[in-house]
């Protein structure tokens, strides 16, 4: 079974507009349902209802709070989270809120074929 059929809805919190429109465009063109927000404060006070299979999370927001990042995982706490962001690799303070970790890019086949393989 494709990795596709098992997962269906994603969760992109990023407070990059353009990139919450790319990452929705290209990923529905897929076939998973996508859900984005500008901040995990936007998560905790929206989408409480909403169960998504993968979050895939900007690590430079503006103003993150560490308080934030626990809520969300409280909330989630068995979904694989993605990190997602310009820093060439992923920083030791974030290591500990992500599963797998990407560089941002306007190019998304390295996050489409990771979403497959997770």
């Amino acid at each position: 079974m494709e990795m596709r059929e098992r997962m269906k809805k994603i969760l992109f919190i990023d407070d990059s507009e353009s990139f919450r429109f790319l990452l929705k465009e290209e990923l529905s063109e897929e076939g998973y349902k996508v859900v984005t927000a500008n901040s995990n404060e936007e998560v905790l006070s929206k989408y409480r209802e909403f169960t998504p299979d993968l979050i895939i999370l900007e690590l430079r927001q503006k103003n993150v709070k560490e308080e934030s990042f626990e809520q969300l995982k409280k909330q989630y706490p068995n979904i694989p989270w993605v990190g997602y962001s310009t820093f060439n690799q992923c920083p030791e303070e974030f290591k500990k809120w992500v599963h797998f970790y990407l560089q941002k890019s306007w190019e998304t086949e390295r996050l489409k074929g990771l979403i497959r393989n997770v």
